[in-house]
């Protein structure tokens, strides 16, 4: 029999409540109440975007009296959430939070150092200083002119993972684009027909879709397109409406194809060089994004980034893949591989990168390996950094 941790903690509460105090106050009590506000900030993946994801707790007496979280892109801040919870129980208290509190006004919501300030705070610890520009420590500052005590850096290492789409927004105002394929052993995706329903299981299939809750957009080049005829929805959560980007130079996407049913027009963009006249005033006119003034792919992803799009899954075919590798385009991979063999017979995850040695390999560092079902998810940091080992 297998015993939780979480059970095992109880037991020596109930034996000896004591014993239980004592590990209390050895262990850190800020990474404790920080990694409370990172499960908190979790809840709102895949609707906060613009926004960053941002949990907190108010603990007073070594115990949590408030929390709260950011729920959605002009809703209450989470500090905002928790304090009004809190009420005058504030005054005094700690507030722990995974970014560092806004200090600016915005056209939704007004800055959370006041209402820190209002409610008698007498310390905030938060896990990282905020990449916008608009803040970067500037809170931390108009926190500690009013008196009050800041801490930073708890558990920053997983705040930023936490909001890594958020980092990379303010920091290179580009999106935060991640590379999702269901591949073979060997790294193929489908035969040399194009067939690929289905390489690997329902569990995989079904992780894939928590990933298109989590980004703002879903994007595929025509080949894919005109093979498989996806949706690219996420069936998840139906009141999720993911923009949908289509890398189509030649113009072929057909108007009745299923990726502009479920979706308004202005959610799709077609990144196209030489279709027909006519067919894209048709499309111009129903409200579709027509984009045919752009270099490569690297051009493209900053022309996203303006629209709004904050993070980009793209999910194939290899032709994309292989464009997205060669420009180093990707932040991010998540492999899901199926326990088959495919052979020569297949069509690979990748083609020609242009590589003149084998130490110009593009790797997954930070890796994990997690089985889901019968299948195996890789994913981790692409890297375009030579590895040392080879």
């Amino acid at each position: 029999m297998q015993v939780k941790t979480e059970d095992f903690w109880i037991f020596l509460a109930y034996k000896d409540p004591l014993f239980c105090v004592i590990i209390f106050f050895m262990i850190n009590k800020d990474e404790f109440y920080m990694q409370k506000a990172l499960e908190l900030a979790r809840l709102g993946a895949g609707h906060t975007s613009p926004n960053p994801m941002v949990g907190c707790v108010i603990v007073k007496n070594n115990r949590i009296i408030s929390d709260g979280w950011h729920k959605k892109a002009g809703m209450p801040h989470a500090e905002a959430e928790a304090l009004a919870k809190a009420g005058k129980k504030a005054k005094g208290a700690v507030l722990y939070v995974n970014l560092e509190p806004c200090c600016h006004t915005n056209k939704r919501t007004p800055p959370c150092t006041t209402a820190i300030i209002n409610s008698g705070i007498k310390k905030v610890v938060a896990a990282m200083v905020d990449p916008n520009p608009g803040v970067n420590s500037g809170g931390f500052g108009v926190l500690e002119s009013a008196g009050i005590k800041t801490v930073r850096g708890v558990l920053e290492k997983e705040a930023r993972y936490l909001n890594r789409f958020f980092v990379k927004n303010m920091e290179k105002r580009l999106p935060y684009i991640i590379m999702k394929a269901a591949i073979s052993l060997d790294g193929k995706m489908a035969l040399s027909d194009g067939t690929s329903q289905w390489i690997t299981g329902p569990e995989a299939r079904e992780s894939g879709q928590i990933l298109r809750l989590e980004c703002d957009a879903i994007a595929a080049g025509i080949g894919t397109i005109l093979k498989d005829n996806p949706y690219l929805d996420c069936r998840m959560d139906k009141t999720r409406k993911i923009k949908k980007i289509i890398f189509d130079r030649q113009g072929r996407i057909l108007p009745a194809a299923n990726i502009f049913k479920n979706s308004a027009p202005g959610d799709i963009y077609i990144f196209t060089s030489a279709m027909p006249e006519a067919k894209m005033r048709k499309f111009v006119r129903s409200g579709v994004n027509i984009i045919n003034r752009w270099k490569n792919l690297s051009s493209a992803a900053g022309m996203l980034y303006g629209y709004g799009i904050n993070s980009v899954l793209v999910e194939g075919g290899g032709v994309l893949h292989t464009s997205f590798l060669r420009e180093k385009l990707y932040d991010e991979a998540r492999l899901y591989v199926a326990p088959v063999f495919i052979g020569s017979e297949g069509l690979p995850v990748a083609g020609r990168l242009g590589l003149k040695k084998l130490a110009d390999a593009v790797n997954i560092k930070n890796h994990d390996i997690i089985r889901v079902g019968e299948d195996m998810l890789i994913k981790g940091e692409i890297s375009y950094v030579q590895r040392h080992s080879l």
